[in-house]
């Protein structure tokens, strides 16, 4: 199990600094911590992020981790974006085949259809991966549906790499939209 938990696992770190909308207020911040594993049976993402906006300080918290066992998967969101108001946590299960999903997901003891497709596509010295997950219930109608999207593509040179970021997410009228371009290495 240790193995597997640390095998192929990402460790990443990031600090940005930006000058905020409104030039009375001190400068914005961004610091990230994030280990993930994305290819393999057990996939996760644990990430934290320290930010002020607008004078304001925020800690932003993720955890997601997944299990996939022949065709099946079973797993966990923990989603707490304190930044953005976008606070939910889900317990998922269901079926999975060539990255497309459809089952499950609990929230406040509530069942909600889960959708999904994730694919990761390699070429040569380019990596493309897009994740789309949709939970929807009746019970929770438009303010409760979750919409997460995520797309990366990567462009290799050895060991290091040009990368393109595009993450959004919806949340009960809540969104949270980032666009990233960045130098990565692998070490």
């Amino acid at each position: 199990m240790i193995n597997e938990l640390l095998a192929a696992a990402i460790l990443s770190t990031s600090f940005s600094v930006r000058t905020p909308n409104d030039d009375t207020k001190p400068l914005d911040y961004e610091y990230m911590v994030k280990s993930e594993k994305t290819e393999g049976s057990f996939t996760y993402t644990a990430k934290r992020d320290w930010e002020r906006e607008l004078g304001e300080k925020y800690v932003d918290d993720i955890f997601k981790f997944n299990k996939n066992i022949y065709g099946f998967y079973g797993g966990m969101d923990y989603i707490d974006k304190t930044s953005k108001n976008i606070h939910y946590e889900t317990y998922n299960i269901g079926l999975t085949k060539h990255g497309f999903r459809i089952g499950a997901s609990w929230k406040d003891n509530e069942p909600m259809l889960e959708v999904g497709f994730l694919k990761n596509f390699k070429k040569d010295d380019f990596n493309y991966n897009v994740k789309l997950s949709i939970k929807y219930s009746d019970h929770y109608s438009d303010e409760g549906s979750i919409i997460s999207l995520k797309s990366e593509l990567k462009k290799w040179f050895g060991k290091f790499n040009i990368f393109a970021l595009s993450k959004y997410d919806y949340y009960n009228k809540n969104e949270d939209f980032q666009f990233k371009v960045g130098v990565g290495i692998q070490l």
